[in-house]
């Protein structure tokens, strides 16, 4: 399965209407408002790339509002995934969430990926092509919490040289 995530900032106040127009694309799997330098996390999976990139360039990129994308592809080398569909929603619902992007140094993807996977808070990640190495997702009862995880854990671990979050706004959104 091929996948990639694509960042949106969006005209503001119409990331409702971005949202609805995304759900319309079919590789797009999930779609999460935002807050913090991007408006919209969507994450796409098909098992033609090719059709990730007409998505991509012929849906997202035509929708009105959008003012500019980030493509982050995804490797072909496993990644992390610990939820299924059930537990996820639930989590939807009930928990702060955050998109974490990672620079590495070296190529030490691999590693990090270890150690990520050893922390329960992480519950998904993908070794990424281009502009980061690394994007992972992680839950927490509060944004607080998702901060303290970030500085006192993911931050800590060696080969990792920066991060940027991207806090999920709960109930904006959608997933297939």
């Amino acid at each position: 399965m091929e996948k990639a995530y694509v960042l949106i900032v969006n005209e503001s106040g119409t990331e409702d209407s971005v949202i609805s127009n995304l759900n319309n694309i079919p590789s797009i799997t999930n779609a999460f408002g935002t807050f913090g330098s991007y408006d919209i996390l969507t994450k796409l999976e098909s098992s033609d790339e090719a059709k990730i990139q007409y998505d991509i360039s012929n849906g997202i990129r035509k929708i009105s509002n959008i003012r500019s994308t980030l493509t982050l592809l995804v490797d072909k080398k496993p990644g992390i995934l610990k939820t299924n569909k059930i537990e996820q929603e639930v989590l939807d619902a009930h928990m702060a969430q955050a998109f974490i992007t990672i620079h590495c140094a070296k190529s030490d993807e691999e590693n990090i990926i270890k150690s990520l996977d050893e922390i329960p808070e992480v519950i998904e990640a993908d070794i990424l092509v281009g502009n980061f190495e690394i994007i992972c997702k992680i839950a927490a009862p509060t944004y607080n919490d998702i901060s303290e995880i970030i500085s006192k854990k993911i931050r800590r671990i060696k080969g990792i040289k920066s991060t940027i979050t991207i806090n999920v706004v709960n109930n904006q959104g959608f997933s297939k």
